[in-house]
């Protein structure tokens, strides 16, 4: 647990790993009257990840510079890690000359929470140089105002998540994971993502068909047996994503003719991944299917 310090840094640089997500379960319960949707998740922070680098330097009046490497994406408060920056030394109520570094690995608009995890670590780092002026329960309701997958991003691991996603019980992984997680071409919004499954279910009326089965996932995981239940693998927004995205769908099914034992997309996608029962196993569906896939196992708890 983090613990609140006052040895303020006067100045100092923190590199930290931006860790991507999957989703081994994803199911959207209902539309809240706020616009927001109940979700009921199990996310699982894996090795592929963005370097973020923050140096912090003393000043009377607050400065952010943001570079960005191996993507174009904005470089002002339209950055979530941008965002994070000016939210932080607000809620602390300090001042300084910040610069940040993003070496992008992770593919952009993905499902795989690269956004939050950058954010999330520019949190982190920032608490660090700061020295520690926020606990880990502060800090995480504080990511929480930035995005729903930022918390989970902050603390890793394998998490049971509900609410918009922030509301988060630990699950023990019995055993590391080892996966290729694939993308092409195509793109998917997040908001319009939801608004597909608005229309699709109604509004969440009462009629959605809930599918998976979370409560026997939880054991599998738990017991490192994951293999042995791969139907409990789900992903709710596959039934309105997939039939817009062919490639995301192509690659799900070719994933699974290489020996994955079950194939998923991630969050509202089009990403997908396939588990595999070792990583020589991994290693091999990902050369077969060459650019698009990116071999991968769990990553470590952040927190």
């Amino acid at each position: 647990m983090i613990q609140k310090k006052d040895n303020s840094l006067s100045r100092g640089r923190v590199t930290r790993p931006a860790y991507a997500k999957i989703n081994l379960y994803l199911d959207v319960l209902s539309c809240r009257e706020d616009g927001f949707h109940d979700l009921l998740t199990v996310m699982h922070s894996i090795s592929l990840h963005d370097d973020i680098r923050v140096e912090w330097f003393l000043s009377d009046t607050t400065d952010i510079s943001l570079r960005v490497y191996g993507a174009k994406l904005p470089l002002d408060s339209k950055n979530l890690a941008y965002r994070a920056a000016e939210l932080f030394l607000a809620h602390t109520q300090q001042t300084a000359a910040l610069h940040i570094n993003i070496r992008k690995r992770l593919p952009i608009a993905a499902g795989l929470a690269g956004g939050s995890s950058n954010a999330a670590a520019v949190l982190l780092a920032l608490n660090e140089l700061a020295g520690y002026p926020l606990t880990e329960e502060e800090l995480l309701a504080l990511g929480a105002t930035l995005g729903s997958d930022v918390p989970f991003c902050m603390v890793g691991g394998s998490q049971i998540c509900r609410g918009r996603g922030e509301m988060m019980r630990p699950l023990a992984c019995g055993t590391p994971l080892y996966l290729v997680v694939a993308k092409g071409k195509e793109r998917v919004s997040t908001p319009r993502a939801f608004a597909l499954m608005d229309e699709h279910y109604r509004r969440f009326d009462g009629s959605v068909p809930h599918g998976g089965q979370p409560e026997k996932l939880y054991r599998a995981v738990a017991d490192g047996k994951l293999s042995s239940v791969p139907a409990c693998i789900y992903n709710a927004f596959e039934a309105v994503i997939l039939p817009t995205c062919p490639e995301a769908a192509a690659l799900r099914e070719q994933l699974l003719s290489l020996g994955a034992y079950a194939a998923c997309m991630s969050g509202s996608g089009p990403s997908v991944f396939g588990l595999f029962e070792t990583l020589e196993q991994a290693q091999r569906a990902a050369k077969a299917i060459g650019r698009h896939a990116h071999v991968a196992t769990s990553a470590p708890a952040m927190i």
